[in-house]
């Protein structure tokens, strides 16, 4: 079913109904198949019909996909259809016992997330609703996706979904693939910093004045708890994570600190919705690491924040689990 789509065109990538109905009936398979037979079918596939999933989000992945449908577009959305394609992934991951995923699939998934949301920052919202495409594009090709693009409105339900999703799916993979999901510590922190870094778009008005999109504070909040999770989580794996506490707070302080993309830092309500997650990750670190941080960040407001999260996690937080 990969070989129904079609890539490289101004609109993004485009698929059929056969590949969108393809991904919806493999969801409910996994959700609803039962007995021996049966199960052991699906698992003689699952490798093959996993990579056919990474190929669609693959071919599919465009900032387009935030976009709302054009009026008289019958094309099934590709924005859909990738969603459809992470609650799959999201299922494989959490089913562990019964699918087996081998570790460039787990890596793979840790990565999805931060490759579908790394432009989502720069979504620059347009006053036309005419988008670019194949009959307007001679070459029928896109060099620069986020500049080209001209988005009549965002679909803020997508995004707020989508954005979710990534975080189930980082959060499966952390919790039941804890080994494998070490070894590629590196891109689910890159992940974590793409999805945190959308985060600092949350009803900013340098973004709304210059005709970017930014998410309104409760669907910022919103985000936010689901990415706390992931927080969490790393901390009830800190056996295994460790040493890697420590860098997942660094990144968290080094963008609200204003070192992020847009140098804005991290709205108030935000950071509230996240900070029992960011007093996981201190609880997670050692105070070797806790001192680290506090030498190289060295004299500025990173030093001052991290200062400031100590007290406040001494003086007000006792972890107890997940919340």
């Amino acid at each position: 079913m990969i070989y129904d789509i079609q890539t490289g065109s101004a609109n993004g990538g485009m698929v059929s109904s056969i590949v969108a109905a393809g991904v919806d009936c493999l969801d409910l398979v996994l959700e609803f198949v039962s007995g021996r037979k049966r199960l052991n079918l699906v698992k003689r596939h699952i490798q093959s019909l996993l990579a056919s999933v990474f190929n669609i989000i693959l071919h599919l992945q465009s900032p387009l996909i935030f976009s709302e449908r054009l009026i008289g577009d019958t094309n099934p959305d590709p924005g859909a259809v990738i969603l459809m394609c992470v609650e799959v992934l999201i299922r494989i991951s959490g089913k562990h016992a019964l699918f087996q995923m081998e570790t460039w699939h787990l890596a793979q998934s840790l990565r999805i997330p931060g490759a579908l949301f790394q432009n989502f920052h720069q979504l620059k919202l347009s006053k036309s609703s005419v988008r670019n495409t194949p009959s307007n594009n001679s070459d029928n090709h896109i060099s620069d996706p986020v500049g080209s693009m001209q988005l009549c409105n965002v679909d803020r339900r997508f995004s707020i979904d989508l954005f979710s999703a990534c975080c189930r799916l980082l959060y499966n993979v952390l919790k039941h693939h804890k080994s494998e999901c070490k070894r590629s510590i590196a891109v689910l922190e890159a992940s974590m910093c793409v999805l945190l870094e959308c985060l600092e778009t949350v009803d900013s008005k340098s973004l709304i004045r210059n005709g970017y999109f930014s998410w309104e504070v409760e669907e910022g909040v919103k985000c936010a708890y689901s990415l706390r999770r992931i927080y969490e989580e790393i901390r009830h794996q800190k056996d295994v994570m460790g040493q890697h506490c420590s860098q997942f707070l660094s990144n968290y302080i080094w963008i609200y600190s204003g070192n992020g993309p847009l140098k804005t830092g991290i709205k108030r309500e935000i950071d509230d919705a996240l900070r029992p997650g960011v007093y996981a990750l201190i609880d997670a670190c050692s105070a070797e690491d806790l001192q680290y941080l506090h030498t190289v960040f060295g004299e500025g407001p990173c030093r001052n924040t991290l200062a400031t999260l100590q007290h406040d996690y001494k003086l007000n937080f006792q972890y107890g689990g997940k919340v």
